[in-house]
This record gives structure tokens, sequence and C-alpha cells, in this order.
């Protein structure tokens, strides 16, 4: 009866090993997004609007300019934005290319930087898509390339690797991409 039962156990177990073992595909935690709604940003100390997501909340704001801080707490996520007045001093290219030096800082821990041509009927900029371990991936700078300039950081509040927030990301890039589109100079 011993042997027997051995026999039976010892097939099972080589009958479970036929099977090719195979790797299991890369999977994300589901996370389920609301649509996609916007509310208005304006002040009096600012000379534009833009739209942003109605899951945010203005937390900064600086009242003598228009630095201000949106943070979206439910993804523990934050969009940074900066607005610098363009004159003779500070000009278009001048502004451009110091955002875009302070971008390349991340190239450290980078593996990829993405530029894209931003055109819209308000102005014009670059859309920076930043890849790796960093503290923000994705980034703009916006400006009507005479008078005013807009950058605009996005990053979490978190230490979750990129890989795993990656759903979240892409969900927030399009908020940024509609924050550029929504822009307008007063």
């Amino acid at each position: 009866m011993k042997i027997l039962k051995i026999s039976i156990l010892t097939a099972f177990s080589l009958m479970a090993c036929n099977e090719i073992p195979s790797p299991k595909l890369p999977g994300y935690p589901r996370i389920l997004f609301p649509e996609h709604e916007y509310q208005i940003f304006s002040s009096p100390e600012c000379p534009f609007t833009f739209e942003y997501p109605l899951l945010g909340k203005i937390n900064d704001r600086r009242i003598d300019s228009c630095w201000v801080d949106i943070d979206i707490p439910r993804y523990e996520c934050k969009f940074h934005i900066t607005y610098k007045p363009l004159n003779s001093k500070t000009t278009y290219s001048r502004a451009y290319e110091d955002y875009r030096r302070l971008i390349y800082k991340h190239s450290q821990k980078a593996s990829e930087i993405v530029e894209t041509p931003i055109k819209e009927p308000n102005g014009i900029g670059t859309f920076f898509e930043i890849y790796g371990e960093v503290p923000t991936s994705a980034q703009f700078f916006f400006s009507d390339s005479a008078r005013h300039a807009v950058m605009c950081s996005f990053y979490f509040e978190t230490a979750l690797k990129n890989d795993s927030l990656k759903p979240v990301i892409d969900y927030f890039k399009k908020d940024v991409k509609h924050l550029i589109r929504s822009i307008r100079w007063k």
C-alpha cells in the first residue's frame, strides 16, 4: 500500500513537471480613473488663465506672483506652475534655454528625454517627457514668444518606481496637455 501511494504521488509530480514554465506578463495595479473634467484658474495677478483637473485643488499660491501648486491628493501628485514675464533682459530664447537646462539636469537618472514642439493658437513651446526614475515625468515651456512664459512640472510625492506609476503618469499627461491647450493670455 505504501509503495502504491508513493508511486501515485511520483506520477502526479512528474505530470506536473511537464508544463513548460512561462514568464508572467507585466502587470500594473488596477486603478479606476474618473473622466477628465476641468475647472478654470484665473487670478487678477496673473496675465493668463488655464484649465486644470477637477480632481486638483490650488494648495500653494503666492499672492504676489503667478506661481501656483495644484495638488491632486488622491494620486499623491502635483502640478507646479511658474510664470515668467519676458522683456529685453529675459527674452523668449533665454527663458527657454534656462528652463531646458534645468530639465536636462534629470539626464543623470533619466533613461530618455523626449521633446515635442508645441504650436497652439495662443503660443508655442515644448512638451518634455522624461522617462526613468526621475521625480518629474512631464514638463512644458509655453509662451506667446513676446511678453509671457509659463512653465509646468508634473511630479509625484511618493517613492514608488515610475514603472509602477505608469498608468497614473499616462492619465495625467493628458491633463498636462489639456492645460497647455487651455492657456489664454489676458
